[in-house]
């Protein structure tokens, strides 16, 4: 019965979380200035708008779906109304460790203001939940073929790394303009509401090539916080509206932005986002076990030819298989870092509309590393209209082409931005997807005074330079008037008058 529900509830997650995604990744929506929520994850970016009001909720739903190990039809086949799994199809194509992430992110205040002296201030409040778990390929060769085809080897099949967190966020927002330069720089304060956290996970299982003897060796540290047991939900603990504005669990974190105008058309900017970590202290329970070990070097044949029945129940198989599982636990407090992302970015500018940028990052993923490389164009048609293309190449999803579109009319500021078009489309073919979408009110032109400035000195330049035009080609004609009439001066002369 727990193995059926176990197979219903990881088919329920792998069919609905590529449905439901984005949160972390937003390697299109860095190449989006117009929008403020583009300055939440590279810094620098000063948002189109002179004053940006983020409606709750509506402003910002981001969600995100990534499993660098294979996609749900890699893994289910359907063959009329029946369903069927294969995993020799693709076990062999798995990397040692895989990685698998799913979250959310929603926006409940936002506010963005352009001052003067190139100076933008704003806030955002959001809730963000964000779940990471890396798995063998040892636990699905494990588990397909047995011990048998692995005789003389370790297979680590316990090597998991588990990160999930569910917390609040209260950021403020700051961009300021220096001659070519411009800073960003993102503060925030944290408060943590649920995480799950592997702090050491091993199930080493050893089979001997002599006899067959099994070892099994396992060393598990898992912390968690923000789930109650019977203690916790007898004190009330647990309870709404306490649970969802719970503060003790807080942190700190930052996002740093810096880019700069090497000419009229080329920019390079690059930041550091999410470098920072939360403490947990509230309905805190941590299991640990071992290190142990446990050898398992077969039953009692004789016990069993003179009739022994009981040749597979002896204590000493039950109690040394318990001791490799058995955990201890605790409520010290502990602390998490958050998944911090590095990126840098070039940007060239051809015309008044077109902007081609690419992007390298790395992006921390539960003690590995995440690279990825975009390519991208954007189309600034007019401050009603930007449309974008992407490409994304990252760790084991190679292909990813994404998008955007931003519309603002009346006030209005509508936008929808994704990594991933395909998996909009066949979600259960992809490995990588997310988007951004929201609403926003957009009032002002933050840039309008200037570019008038620029029109004015433009138009007042163009009618002086043709004024000087014009007077030069005046005092060219009096020359060669005065030319024309000019006679030499060899004294006066006199003319007799006519008669």
């Amino acid at each position: 019965m727990i193995n059926r529900l176990m197979k219903k509830q990881l088919l329920a997650a792998l069919l609905c979380a590529p449905l439901l995604t984005q949160a972390q990744d937003a390697y299109t929506l860095k190449f989006l200035p117009e929008l403020q929520q583009s300055q939440w994850v590279n810094a620098s970016n000063r948002p189109d708008a002179k004053i940006n009001i983020g409606i709750p909720v509506l402003s910002g739903i981001g969600f995100y779906y990534y499993n660098s190990g294979f996609t749900y039809n890699s893994l289910f086949h359907r063959s009329g109304d029946n369903m069927s799994i294969n995993p020799g199809d693709f076990i062999d194509k798995l990397k040692d460790r895989n990685l698998l992430g799913v979250g959310a992110n929603v926006q409940w205040l936002s506010c963005n203001v352009a001052l003067p002296m190139d100076l933008n201030v704003g806030f955002s409040v959001q809730d963000r939940a964000d779940f990471r778990f890396s798995y063998p390929k040892d636990l699905f060769k494990f588990a397909w073929y047995g011990n048998g085809a692995y005789i003389g080897q370790t297979l680590d099949i316990g090597k998991f790394g588990l990160s999930g967190s569910w917390y609040r966020e209260y950021a403020l927002h700051a961009t300021k303009a220096v001659g070519k330069w411009t800073f960003g720089v993102s503060p925030k304060l944290l408060f943590g509401k649920t995480n799950v956290n592997t702090k050491a996970s091993s199930l080493k299982i050893t089979t001997e090539p002599d006899y067959y003897v099994i070892t099994a060796e396992a060393n598990m540290q898992i912390q968690t916080s923000g789930f109650a047991d019977s203690a916790d939900r007898a004190n009330g603990a647990m309870e709404f509206p306490g649970y969802a504005f719970n503060t003790k669990n807080a942190g700190l974190g930052i996002d740093l932005g810096a880019s700069y105008q090497l000419d009229d058309k080329i920019t390079l900017s690059g930041g550091i986002n999410n470098l920072g970590y939360i403490k947990w202290k509230s309905n805190v329970h941590n299991y640990s076990s071992g290190p142990t070990k446990f050898t398992f070097d077969g039953f009692g044949l004789e016990n069993f030819l003179r009739g022994d029945s009981n040749f597979i129940s002896t204590d000493q198989y039950l109690d040394s298989v318990k001791d490799l599982i058995d955990f201890k636990k605790s409520t010290d407090p502990y602390k998490t870092a958050l998944p911090a992302e590095f990126f840098v970015m070039g940007n060239y500018q051809m015309g008044r509309i077109s902007n081609f940028g690419a992007q390298l990052s790395m992006q921390r993923f539960v003690k590995k590393s995440v690279f990825a490389a975009t390519l991208a164009y954007r189309a600034h048609v007019s401050k009603h209209f930007t449309g974008a293309i992407t490409y994304t190449a990252k760790s084991n999803a190679a292909f990813n082409l994404g998008g955007a579109i931003i519309a603002r009319y009346a006030g209005m500021q509508i936008y929808f931005a994704t990594d991933n078009w395909f998996a909009s489309i066949k979600p259960l073919n992809s490995k990588n997807t997310n988007f951004h979408m929201g609403l926003n009110l957009a009032i002002g032109d933050r840039v309008k005074k200037k570019n008038e400035v620029d029109e004015y000195h433009f138009h007042h330049e163009f009618h002086h330079k043709h004024l000087e035009e014009d007077e030069h080609d005046e005092d060219n004609d009096n020359d060669e008037e005065d030319h024309t009439d000019h006679r030499p001066d060899n004294g006066p002369t006199n003319t007799p008058p006519n008669r």
